[in-house]
């Protein structure tokens, strides 16, 4: 068999997220650890200085480790030692794969299925949860859904779980409309 750089990245994203997926189930805490996972990636990944200094090889790793501690003090040890393993073993342009994959390893033990809702501005919140107990119907298990903003929509709102769409937009309705006026000729 020959390796392919995905096959060598998928394995290394697999392996990290296994080990604390593996700490999480021993813990008893897999959606504690996937809320707190979730919020470091939004904190890491969405703050190009943060991944910058935390590559850095003009700080210690006991520097590193410290910065770590104090942006997210409230945090399980054991997140923020998978962390700091992770950036001592100079893989911190991994850890979106590896917060993929360890998410992925929650949803399926938690029974959860994620999607993305695209509307033309963000919902409120009760909106959002409101789609997702109707989703939770649909599918049978818990659905989180993230919302993003396309302008390109003109109106209404598409959901998109797993590789299940359900379209309400405008231009999906007028698509319709035309496809049945051409269809009628």
């Amino acid at each position: 068999m020959t390796w392919k750089r995905n096959d060598i990245m998928d394995s290394l994203f697999n392996r990290y997220a296994l080990g604390l997926f593996s700490i999480a189930l021993e813990e008893n805490k897999v959606q504690e650890y996937k809320n707190s996972l979730k919020m470091i990636k939004s904190v890491i990944l969405n703050d190009a200085d943060f991944i910058h200094l935390l590559s850095s090889c003009f700080l210690t790793q006991e520097e590193k480790d410290k910065v770590i501690d104090e942006v997210f003090n409230n945090e399980d040890k054991y997140v923020l030692n998978f962390i700091k393993v992770i950036v001592k073993n100079k893989r911190v342009n991994l850890l979106r794969g590896i917060f993929d994959e360890f998410n992925e390893m929650c949803n399926d033990y938690l029974g959860i299925k994620e999607g993305i809702i695209y509307s033309t501005y963000l919902l409120e919140l009760d909106k959002v949860e409101k789609l997702e107990k109707t989703f939770k119907k649909v599918f049978g298990v818990e659905v989180e859904l993230t919302n993003h903003v396309d302008e390109k929509l003109i109106g209404g709102i598409k959901v998109i779980i797993e590789d299940q769409v359900f379209d309400g937009t405008i231009i999906s309705k007028l698509n319709s409309l035309k496809q049945s006026l051409i269809g009628g000729k």
